[in-house]
């Protein structure tokens, strides 16, 4: 989700050092401000597949969490609310590299905001020829056992995540 331009007194006070944060559990959120000064908040709302009734349910989810996590912002407005699937690896490493020409950056596994800018730096210093910048060019690409069509184990996923996070 997006919100409304924040007002710079509320910005000073809740973003200080005006960075990109991810928290750090397996349900987790994500946030940093646009550069027009609007809260970009994320994360994986829901375990379901993406269309626009499940995107504002994820949307609402979103809010709660974004409201949990800085009450200042109760009466702030959401402007945009989207959703979309996440690419998972079975060991959750992203991978990077070079096929044919094509440079690649993939498989943040729920983490891309802060990890896609680092994975940029790192691949345009493979860009260079600095071959050896990218720890995850040997990585093999196993698939996930069960997974075919549909993520139909999305609940499940969910559910373990969930259970996993009430535990610390």
């Amino acid at each position: 989700i997006v919100t409304e331009v924040l007002p710079q007194a509320l910005i000073n006070q809740l973003f200080p050092q005006q960075r990109a944060y991810v928290t750090s559990r397996l349900i987790g959120n994500y946030f940093r401000l646009t550069p027009d000064n609007r809260l970009l908040f994320g994360g994986r709302a829901r375990f379901a597949m993406s269309n626009s009734s499940s995107d504002a349910k994820s949307g609402k989810v979103l809010q709660a969490a974004m409201v949990q996590m800085f009450p200042q912002l109760a009466h702030v407005k959401v402007d945009y609310c989207w959703g979309g699937l996440v690419d998972m690896t079975s060991d959750r490493l992203p991978r990077a590299g070079e096929h044919n020409g094509v440079f690649y950056s993939m498989g943040y596994s729920g983490h891309g905001v802060q990890m896609s800018v680092h994975m940029g730096q790192v691949m345009a210093e493979v860009m260079e020829g600095k071959a050896q910048a990218n720890p995850w060019k040997d990585l093999n690409w196993p698939a996930i056992p069960g997974h075919f069509g549909k993520p139909w184990f999305l609940p499940l996923v969910g559910a373990y995540y969930r259970y996993q996070d009430s535990r610390h």
